[in-house]
């Protein structure tokens, strides 16, 4: 299929993308990959009726600045590989990254991208809401920060405002005594998940002190899991009860019927992939004691 027609424009300045944006309102869109906007288009599940190419922007790259790891919008997936940032402070993200379409997804897509699409099967939404992401967004008004677990709304909808574009993610710098595993499965290697959890844990070399849990296929965006966190906090790393915790989760969520699985297949796998995330995370916790 063909998309509806639409008008091209290519910003040659953050400000002039931003002015764009807000002259476009809601017909408008930035576009930098266009690896989920393009096949919405296609199908016409998606119609905007101007596309910013913001390509040319000064906004990707990953730097620590102060206690804050700030990833730019326009940072392609395939960056995230061998960062060594994300390999010394975020496990569960470098986990993630792996199951992240495929080579030429990983080569165009971008994190602002992916997360302002915010599809309820996608990593990096997961990714932010389960570090505490800051979601760094500009207009023509100037900038604001959306906590990420404030910016998915639902399916396909944030709390992007019309003229809004995301320039930037930031996740707080985590302990050195942290760690954690990402983990999901799908029909096959490179498709949406079905489901996936995520988990970071910070830890006294014996036992864990703070938990925080993702999971993506329990609602229509991720969720984080509060009374898991609560359980597993004061467990030993040796034997943190990740199978009571899995199940105890599986309990307390409700998933949708879709053509994909069940609710109670995917409350089944919603339990396994919280233990062994719990599992693999705590192996990691030990093995760096």
């Amino acid at each position: 299929m063909r998309p509806a027609s639409f008008e091209y424009h290519r910003a040659t300045s953050l400000e002039h993308a931003l002015e764009l944006l807000s002259q476009f309102g809601d017909d408008g869109r930035p576009i930098a990959g266009g690896q989920s906007l393009v096949p919405m288009m296609n199908f016409r599940l998606a119609r905007p009726g101007h596309l910013v190419d913001i390509n040319k922007l000064p906004i990707a790259g990953i730097e620590v600045l102060g206690k804050t790891l700030r990833i730019g919008a326009l940072t392609r997936h395939e960056a995230y590989f061998g960062n060594p940032l994300i390999a010394r402070h975020f496990p569960a993200f470098l986990d993630a990254v792996h199951y992240i379409g495929h080579p030429t997804i990983r080569r165009n897509g971008s994190i602002g991208g992916s997360i302002s699409h915010a599809d309820p099967t996608a990593e990096l939404p997961a990714v932010a809401v389960l570090h505490d992401a800051d979601i760094v967004v500009r207009s023509t008004a100037g900038e604001r920060r959306i906590p990420a677990t404030e910016f998915f709304l639902s399916a396909y909808v944030t709390a992007l405002e019309p003229g809004e574009m995301v320039v930037a993610v930031e996740l707080p710098l985590p302990l050195e005594t942290s760690t954690g595993s990402f983990i999901e499965l799908g029909e096959r290697s490179g498709d949406f998940a079905t489901a996936s959890v995520g988990i970071t844990l910070e830890h006294d070399g014996s036992a864990v002190t703070k938990a925080a849990m993702v999971c993506s296929g329990a609602d229509l965006f991720p969720i984080r899991a509060p009374e898991i966190e609560d359980f597993l906090a004061g467990q030993p790393l040796i034997d943190p009860k990740a199978k009571e915790a899995g199940q105890l989760f599986a309990e307390s969520i409700d998933p949708v019927d879709d053509h994909i699985a069940s609710a109670d297949y995917r409350r089944g796998l919603i339990a396994q992939l919280t233990q062994r995330a719990i599992t693999t995370a705590c192996t990691r916790a030990l093995g760096k004691k």
